[in-house]
């Protein structure tokens, strides 16, 4: 019932971490496997997976793989996939690479495609060329 996950030799499933209706976090949470948030977070987010239920809210940015809003987020929302249900309410831009939007579900801000992983490379050394120096004729 709790053994350890031996296939990732991290401790759990994906039974997520349930922050309850009856609790209020003021603070940033950061957490490498699920979160169902029912109650309200005042504080930036970071996990693998979160889910905002109906009546929950979250009030900061938002960073995961998937994201399922379903309650109220104010702030920046950046993942991989991102579902707004149709009770969902999102004041904020949208960073992600899959989105889907239900009817009913409202949302104010920018959306933007995020890009594909890009191995970075340093720019190319270029030297500045002085000016050149012109004298004009009498």
């Amino acid at each position: 019932m709790f053994s350890k996950d031996t296939k990732s030799g991290r401790g759990g499933s994906r039974v997520p971490s349930i922050i309850s209706a009856n609790l209020r976090i003021v603070g940033d949470l950061v957490s490498e496997g699920d979160v169902q948030v029912d109650g309200i977070i005042e504080g930036n987010v970071h996990a693998r997976s979160l889910t905002v239920s109906q009546g929950a809210s979250v009030r900061g940015q938002i960073t995961a793989e998937s994201v399922c809003i379903r309650g109220a987020v104010e702030g920046q929302i950046t993942a991989d996939q991102v579902e707004l249900g149709r009770t969902a309410k999102v004041d904020g831009d949208i960073v992600h690479a899959v989105i889907t939007i239900e009817s009913g579900a409202f949302f104010e801000g920018h959306c933007r495609h995020k890009p594909e992983k890009v191995e970075a490379t340093p720019p190319e050394k270029v030297e500045a060329t002085p000016p050149e120096v012109v004298e004009a004729s009498a």
